[in-house]
């Protein structure tokens, strides 16, 4: 497991995928302590409200920031699961004891509230043998919040 900046040099992952796990795997957890994971579930939920997306426009999205390969796995009335995986997911569970995936559930949850217009909460699993990851929303339908009116284009990106 790469636990330092000396392992991951070690690491077959080279340019963007490189930096990310530098910054999210190394850095984040050094600087943010034990604040690692609530921090980053809320710099996802940032991140979201700033790329509004419609929910079928989730997955290019997940892939074009480099979060990884999204697929919708169940749906329904109060949760929806999504399956993560891809190269930067299976290189982070591959190499890292711990690896963080809230920046995504955080994501998730976001950009389904704006689309929803009620209360959305995520949390993530991580499947050390399939090297997969399954994002669990849960939607509370009797809390409401506003829906996001514009969305962005990812056919103008």
């Amino acid at each position: 497991m790469a636990n330092s900046y000396k392992d991951l040099l070690n690491l077959s992952a080279t340019g963007p995928l490189f930096g990310q796990l530098m910054l999210r795997d190394l850095l984040l957890p050094d600087l943010l302590g034990q604040e690692t994971e609530s921090i980053t579930y809320w710099a996802g939920r940032s991140l979201a409200r700033r790329l509004p997306v419609v929910e079928d426009d989730l997955t290019e999205l997940f892939a074009r920031v480099g979060f990884g390969i999204l697929t919708p796995a169940t749906s329904k009335r109060h949760q929806r699961m999504y399956t993560l995986s891809g190269t930067t997911v299976e290189t982070r569970i591959a190499n890292f004891e711990a690896p963080d995936f809230r920046i995504e559930a955080g994501f998730l949850a976001q950009s389904l509230q704006q689309e929803l217009g009620c209360v959305v909460e995520a949390h993530e699993t991580v499947d050390r043998h399939k090297k997969t990851i399954t994002l669990t929303a849960v939607i509370d339908e009797k809390t409401p919040q506003p829906k996001t009116e514009s969305h962005i284009s990812l056919a103008e990106l």
